[in-house]
Formats: structure tokens, sequence, C-alpha cells
């Protein structure tokens, strides 16, 4: 298939050579998968680029020497030789297994996890940073990492302590050595080793190779000469045990015997003579865990190996099951041969019993030294990884230089400086908590990351290693952080407040990766199962929300009615909708594709909760139809449709005048030098400025009503919203207060609740209330009542309930809540007294409709539905029974009658049509007659009506009016929508509101 030069233009497609990214082209007679754009950068090829040098080094380690035998000596270290009889000693041979049993079940349930993600896809430079960064995103991915890397920091450094430990105790003047011992000596031999380590970091992977190929044979060579030290010549072997300066103790190791084993089954917890704490189960766990921590030793050189994703997880797994097994076969044969308190005095036993003392503390430094150079190596790896990512920006650019074999020399130079520093502190079990703690962290991160993965159930996880399951992932989180607690509990709670801090700074710092988000697999999951359980059989009016969908030509000139549209959801659906004008077979490809992007990244810059629907139709009322049908999904359909008023007036052009798309507001986590025009930029490129007032419409008038016909019969409440231009944003005082200055001043007499007098109401006297807006306070008028049909100003139906209910549910968003409702009652007072007018027609005109109100009424129920208001008794009964419906419906507003006779009189002078019945059967269908607009309204009394609303709700922030139902006759759409026009004109923003279905209840 052929795809246009345009569309290239607008949707760039990468072909891509690496297994994590979509796979597009692939040969299948020859050849290889046809490489990436060489100008695609990592972010838009989704790899991190530190797979391989710039040079294009290859990857040399294979599966033995690239994680089995690190994982092994990170796994020993000095525990192998220094710890094991501490462990038998205190907890005995039973208790002592199961510490290695339930420390391995932690760390086991973690390398499954290790081992299903790295079976998922191609696996690149940064070991465990890598694997997280790529499932849970750059913000968890990279907080985890720096953590990771810092453990590792740590953790060399430790290492390195302990190995210059173990040298002063052989060689130091304090033991009887020649050594010099003290801070400074101690630290300058630390830095020699540290310096060896280093360069043999520099040499790169090829040299690493060889280094851990002659520490392993050391280790081994000495461990087989430890283990020979158990079995005697002659059987026995007698030693003496310094205790301290005064006190020695001889002890008698024998071969192999079930008489000693016996005697070491069981626990026998005394003081540790290292700390003065008397040991227990959980300390002995804690040191034994300790020695675990060194199983993403191969991981961490997952850019060096030749195939990571085969490599990783079996080479994993046979260095953690090797050194299970060794660990209970020593413990085992020690507990078999040595003496109790051979174990509980002397933890370096080894070298006491052994023919040549020397041998084992070589043994002992080999694997100290090897444990210290894995972490080393490791921690520049993820140095680096974090470097090519440019997590933190460009900050760590700097470490991204290779060498011509593409060794990071410069990452390795800058880890050796923080261990050399961490070095300088020489307080080795002060460190270790913290390191212990942030590799546990990690392990926890690794698990959830799989869990998650797990569980968002994505068709492309379907890693190769398929023994794991969303339940070994939880347990090795769960006892990933229950370690944490248990090692240090104050350790561990400033590194979840770390690697939180972290977090949400990267997510308000990093650019997007193109990396995918697991969080989006995991909300699909969800919400696919909770719109199931959405029914909308089960609907009630109770729990009625507005639902939007609000038609968008150029959101150039409507983003200040977005953003009020926003406020006014109150929780509910809100949706975008634009039609593009077009017929897909005469075009290319599917311009829908190409405009959606867009308008995400508008509802982004604007920060609106909202979806965005477009569609391609041919003509605007076709898309509407559409969007009115398809728009939201099972029970989240829209049930409101907001569209702008059709008028001639000059559009305003908020890309202009908003702060949102102002120079100094264009996404702060962009970098315009590097990345390209801003989204602002592309914004403004993307939608034309607003139309001017001569402009070519693609949409006339008719079909402007034809629509708003549509919606109705579709079951949809309308909205049309008008002078929005206007709208200066939530009601901040001074915003509406410099509004005010050009609007005309409330000086209408208006009665109010509060303040009006019977006896005025009564003798048809003007009565006045206190200027509302004396104390600046911001105020929403609605007029529920159809002031179009002053025969039917008496019936509050569902379109005025809307009304009241759109208004109090704006009153409850926060930034609306100090805004005041005021609910305008139009009232003749000549009705109000009981006065006729020629021939009896009032009387005969509320009885016809009280009785027609009532009969709708019955059987309603508690839904508010609908009010009949009688005038025959007073004005003040009128506005009791309103208060009391607004009481009954919970909303809080004030009602003030608006006394407009001299309007009315307009209408029934002037009307042609001759409004004043004759009997009563000529105005049984009043009440019913509301769906509609009355053929003939002379203008002067729209006139009228327009004067009374800008008497009135001049200096109110919105305003919602009754919109009556368009007429059946589409000849007389024109003129419905003129009348709209004049009666709203020179107002502020203003919402017309016409409800089909009930919205309120006075249930609980």
């Amino acid at each position: 298939m052929m795809l246009s030069p345009d569309f290239h233009e607008n949707k760039t497609l990468h072909t891509m050579a690496s297994e994590q990214t979509p796979l597009l082209h692939y040969r299948l007679t020859g050849g290889s998968i046809q490489a990436p754009d060489a100008s695609a950068s990592p972010q838009q090829t989704g790899t991190s680029g530190c797979d391989v040098g710039p040079t294009g080094s290859p990857r040399r380690l294979g599966t033995l020497f690239g994680v089995v035998v690190p994982t092994m000596l990170s796994m020993f270290s000095v525990v192998l030789f220094l710890r094991l009889g501490f462990v038998v000693g205190q907890a005995g041979l039973l208790q002592g297994m199961a510490v290695f049993f339930l420390a391995y079940f932690i760390i086991g349930l973690t390398v499954l996890s290790v081992c299903a993600i790295s079976t998922n896809g191609a696996i690149h430079g940064g070991g465990a940073y890598y694997m997280i960064s790529r499932a849970l995103g750059p913000e968890f991915g990279g907080s985890v990492g720096l953590l990771f890397f810092l453990a590792n920091v740590g953790s060399s450094s430790v290492y390195l302590l302990g190995l210059v430990e173990s040298v002063v105790m052989d060689f130091g003047q304090e033991y009887g050595g020649s050594l010099p011992t003290g801070y400074w000596p101690e630290v300058g031999y630390g830095s020699a080793f540290l310096l060896l380590l280093m360069l043999i970091c520099q040499f790169g992977a090829a040299f690493y190779t060889r280094a851990i190929f002659l520490v392993l044979l050391i280790v081994a060579v000495t461990y087989g000469a430890a283990i020979a030290s158990l079995f005697p010549s002659g059987g026995e072997r007698s030693v003496v045990v310094v205790l301290n300066s005064s006190m020695h103790l001889n002890v008698t190791v024998h071969a192999p015997n079930l008489g000693t084993l016996r005697s070491n089954l069981n626990n026998d917890y005394l003081v540790d003579y290292t700390t003065g704490d008397v040991a227990t189960f959980f300390s002995v766990f804690a040191v034994m865990f300790n020695g675990c921590t060194g199983i993403m030793a191969g991981s961490n050189m997952s850019g060096e190996l030749k195939d990571p994703s085969r490599s990783i997880p079996r080479g994993t797994l046979t260095g953690v099951a090797f050194t299970y097994c060794i660990y209970n076969l020593t413990a085992f044969l020690i507990s078999s041969s040595c003496p109790r308190l051979l174990l509980q005095y002397d933890y370096g036993f080894l070298r006491t019993i052994a023919p040549f003392p020397l041998l084992v503390s070589l043994g002992v430094y080999a694997a100290a030294s090897s444990a210290s150079l894995s972490c080393l190596i490791g921690a520049s790896r993820v140095l680096y990884a974090l470097a090519c990512d440019r997590i933190f920006g460009h900050m760590l650019s700097p470490l991204t230089v290779t060498s011509r074999s593409g060794n990071p020399w410069v990452a390795v130079l800058f880890t050796w400086f923080l261990v050399q520093c961490v070095t300088f502190s020489g307080k080795l079990n002060s460190i270790a908590g913290i390191v212990t703690t942030c590799f546990l962290l990690t392990y926890a991160s690794v698990n959830l990351a799989c869990l998650a993965m797990e569980w968002a159930s994505a068709p492309n996880f379907r890693p190769t290693f398929r023994l794991f399951s969303w339940h070994t992932c939880l347990g090795g989180l769960l006892g990933s952080l229950a370690m944490m607690f248990l090692v240090n509990p104050f350790i561990a709670l400033v590194s979840l407040v770390a690697l939180s801090i972290l977090t949400v700074f990267l997510h308000y710092q990093t650019p997007d990766m193109g990396w995918g988000f697991i969080s989006q697999a995991l909300i699909y999951h969800q919400v696919r199962k909770y719109l199931l359980k959405l029914d909308i059989r089960k609907e009630h009016v109770k729990f009625w929300r507005p639902q939007i969908l609000l038609l968008v030509a150029n959101p150039r000139g409507a983003c200040g009615l977005i953003r009020f549209l926003n406020h006014l959801k109150k929780g509910g659906l809100y949706v975008l909708g634009h039609v593009v004008i077009g017929n897909l077979d005469t075009m290319p490809y599917d311009p829908v594709q190409t405009e959606s992007p867009s308008w995400l990244a508008l509802i982004d810059q604007l920060d609106v909760k909202a979806f965005v629907e477009v569609t391609l139709a041919a003509s605007v009322r076709e898309g509407a139809q559409h969007l009115l049908r398809i728009t939201g999904l099972g029970g989240m359909k829209p049930n409101t449709l907001v569209m702008g008023f059709y008028d001639d007036s000059q559009s305003h052009d908020w890309f202009l005048s908003d702060g949102a798309f102002a120079d100094n507001a264009e996404n702060r986590s962009h970098e315009a030098s590097v990345c390209g025009p801003t989204p602002v930029q592309q914004l403004r490129t993307h939608f034309p400025p607003p139309r001017g007032a001569e402009a070519v419409r693609l949409l006339c008038e008719s079909e402007y009503v034809a629509i708003i016909n549509d919606a109705i019969k579709m079951g949809r409440n309308v909205c049309l919203a008008r002078s929005f231009h206007r709208y200066p944003g939530p009601p901040l005082q001074n915003r509406f207060r410099l509004l005010r200055r050009d609007e005309t001043p409330l000086q209408s007499t208006i009665h109010s609740d509060s303040e009006t007098d019977t006896s005025d109401l009564e003798t048809g006297a003007s009565v006045t209330f206190p200027d509302d807006d004396d104390d600046g306070s911001v105020t929403i008028d609605v007029w529920p009542l159809d002031l179009l049909r002053p025969d039917a100003a008496f019936y509050l139906d569902v379109c005025g309930l809307l009304a009241l209910q759109l208004a109090c549910v704006l009153g409850m968003v926060p930034a609306w809540r100090g805004a005041r409702l005021r609910v305008l009652l139009p009232v003749e007072m000549c009705l109000g007294v009981g006065h006729k007018s020629s021939d009896g027609a009032s009387d005969c005109l509320n009885d016809a409709t009280e009785q027609t109100a009532n009969s709708e009424l019955g059987g309603m129920g508690t839904e508010a539905s609908a009010s009949f208001l009688p005038l025959r008794d007073g004005v003040r009964e009128a506005e009791v029974r309103l208060r009391k419906l607004l009481s009954g419906l919970r909303i809080r507003a004030t009602v003030h009658t608006v006394p407009w006779d001299d309007v009315v009189a307009l209408h029934w002078c002037r009307s042609d049509s001759g409004w004043i019945p004759d009997s009563v059967e000529d105005v049984s269908g009043v009440a019913k007659t509301i769906a509609g607009v009355p053929e003939k309204l002379c203008t002067p009394y729209i006139d009228a009506i327009n004067g009374l609303l800008r008497r009135t709700s001049g200096a109110a922030a919105i305003r919602l009016l009754y919109l009556p139902r368009p007429p059946s006759d589409q000849r007389r759409y024109p003129a419905y929508l003129q009348r709209l026009h004049q009666m709203t004109g020179h107002l502020g923003p203003t919402l017309f509101v016409h409800g089909v279905d009930h919205v309120t209840c006075t249930d609980l």
C-alpha cells in the first residue's frame, strides 16, 4: 500500500531493528531487519542508546563469565569465610538452614521476576535500572536507578573496607604484624586497592573477564583448602581460641561425626562478641541476608552480554542455586566437625583450623575484591545508562563519553571517585545498613515491575521464562519491603521518602521518553473491567451528573467556553467533539489520525479533564449525529450537547491572550533548541486564526438549528453558549469587577424574598432590594421560565429544572464556591392581585393551565420534573412555591421576583394571532405548548426582554436562560435563531438550556 507524501509529513514511520520497538518490516527471504532512521533519537526509537558504544563495540561476555561467576563471587563475598561460623554457632544447623532457605526464598522470588522481564525483549545496558525504567516509566525507573547506582557505590566501598579490615587483622601492628594501623593508613590501603580495581574496569569487559576468572580460581582453591581442614589427619586437631588478652580457649576439631552434629543441631544464642548484643534469629538472618544481595551482579553487565535475554536468567539461576548448595553443604560439614564454642567465639575459625591460614586469608581477599570489582563496574554501567537516557537532562551528558572499544571510561572514573569518597568514612557498619536497604528497594521495584506487567495482561508481555506468576512477584515485593524494615526501619523509611521525592521531581522534569507507561496498561485493564459493570439500565436520577459533548470548530475561539465547561461537568464525562468535512474516498489518508494529537495537546495546554472525539463527515450536521451516537462507551455517554452560539460576531483569538499560550508558559519540560517547536508553537501552526465576520461558513443557520433538533430527538439536553469570549475564568473578584465596568449597572426594581412586602405587591407599587453587588460577590443568574412564552411563564418544566441544576453544580465547584445563585422569577403584577384581562381571560388561563399542569404532575413521584407556580393567588404565593421547590431540591439560592407587566403588554397588544382566548377550550393545551416558540413574536417584545435581562442580570458572571424547542417547520429555523440572538444581545456570558429528561430528585 502506498501512502502519500503528506502522510509522512504528519506521521513519521520508523522501522526498528531492536526487539523492544514496533516491528513494521521484516525480511523473510534473507538479510536483516531494516535499520532504524539514523536521525531518530533514542526517545523516538524507544531504545536507551546504551546497548553499544558509538563505534559499534561488540558484546563480548557470555553466560559463564558474564553472569554466573560475578553472581557467585558477589554472593559469596566474605560471608563464606567469615560469617558461616556465626550463623551455625548461634542458630544451630536446623535454624541456620532455615535462615538460608528464607533468605534465598526472598531473593529467589526476585530472581524469577528478573528472569521474566529479561526474557520479554531486548535488554540493553543498565541491568535492573533498564528493566524497571522500561516497565514502570522514566520517573520511577530513574529514581530507583539512581538509588541502585548509589547502592552499588556503597557496596563496593563496604567490600573494600572489609578487605582492608581483613588485611589489617592479618598483618597489622595491633595484631602482631608489621603494617601500620590507624585511620589514614587504612584509608591508604583501601585507596590503593580501589585504584587497582578502577584500572581493571578501565581496560574494559575483556580484561574484567580475565580478572574474575583468576579470582574464581583463587576462591575455589581456598574453599577447597578450608573444607579439607575440616578433615584433620588423625581424626582430630586441637586449636586455641583467643578470647581476650588474658583468656584462651582450647577446643578440638574432629572429623565429621554424628555426635558433633547432634550438639550443633539446635540454637544456642549468646552475646555476639563483635556487637555486644545477644544474638537472635532475626539478627542472624539480617547478617546472612547482607551476603545474598549480589544477585544483580550479572544483570548489571547486560550491556556487555552477547545474549542478555538468554544469559541473565540462566546465569542468575545457576549462580543462586550453586551458592545455596555451597552454603548448606558447608554449614552441614561445619556442624559435623567443629564444636559450638569455636563457632561462637571465633567467626573466622576457618583460618584458625587451616594448616595454611594465609591461604584462607587469600581467599577472603579475593572474594572481597571481586565483590567490590563487580559493584564498581556494575555501578558505572548503571550510571552510563542513566546518562544515555538523559533522565536527569544534560547534567550527566559528559558521562556518555566512551573509548574506542566502547568502554564508558568517564562513568568509571566518576564512580571510582564516589567510591573513594565513601571509603574516606572508614565506617563499615554504618554504610552496610544503607547499602542493603537500597538493594532491597531495587529488588522490590523489580518485583513491582513484573507484577504490574503481569496484572496489566498486555498481549506483548509474553516472556519465554514462564516459572513465575503474580503470586511470586507479590511475594518478592512484600518480602523485600519487610526485609528493609527488618534490617533498619529508619533507613528504610528515609529510602522510601527519598524515592518518592525523586519520582515527583522526575515526573515534572523528564521529557516523554517514548518507552510506554505501565500505568496506562493498568488503568486500561481496570477501566474496562468497571465499564462493563457500569450498567446503563441501573441509572437513577439521584446520581445524575452532566456528561457534556462540546462541538468545537476552532479551539482558538473557544478556550473560554472549554474552561467553563470543565468546571460545569462536576466529575462527569467531558468530550470535545470536532467534525472534519470531507469524503474518505477522495482522500489519500484519514485526516482524523492527524487531527487527534493536536487536540490532545490542546487539552494538556489548557489543563482540562476532557476526552477528544474527531470524526469525518460530509456535513457538520452529519458529523454531529455521528458524535451524538457513538461518543462514549458503555454507561459513559454524553447526556448534554453544548454548542457555541451562531452569530456573525468576530471570534476572539484566545491563543493571543490566554496565559497558557504565552511564550513564558510553553511547555517547561521541553528545550526548544533541542526538541524543535514547542507544543504551543505547534498548536498555533495547526489551528488557524479564528474566522472573520465575513468569512464563509461551513454551517448555515438552518443546519445549526437542525443539530439542536437532532440532539433533542436523540434524548440529549442542549445548551447554547453565547458571549463566552468575555468569560474571564473562575470568579476571581477583581476580574469580574473589571468586566462589570463595561456592563449596564443594575437599575431595575426587583423584588427579593427577604425584602418583599406583601402589601406593596398587592398594591402594585415598585419595591427595590439592595444591590447584590455591593459586597463585590459574584452572582449566577437563572431564569428558569420561558421568556418567549409569557402564557407559560408560570410553568417550571424540565428545562428550568435543568438550568437550576447546572447552576447548582457550578456553585459546587471549588473555583465557583464563592458565587451566589439568584433565581429570577418574572411576574405580572396585575395577575398577582386578581385583576382580569378583557373577557376574564387571565382567570381562565390560570384555571386551564393549572388543571393541565396538575394532570402532568400526577404520578411523577419524587422526581422533580415540573412545578406549577400559581399566579392567581398572588405573586407572593408563586414565590413561596418556588422557594419551597428549591428547598426540597437542596439548592441554596435567593429568589427575586421581576415585574414585567410592561414587557408582557407588548406581547399581548402587538401579537397578530390574538393570544387572549375566548374560552377555556382555546387554552387547554397551553402547558403542553412550551416545546416551541410562538410563530409570531413582535420585535418590540423581544427587545423589551433584552432590556429586562440587561437591567436585571447585566452584572452577573453567568446567565442561564430557558431555551425553547426549535419549531417543527424548518422554514422557521432562521427566525427562531434570530429571536434568540435578539433576546441576548449585548449580554455577557450566557447559557441557553433545554432539558429533555429528569435531572433532580427529592428522594434521600
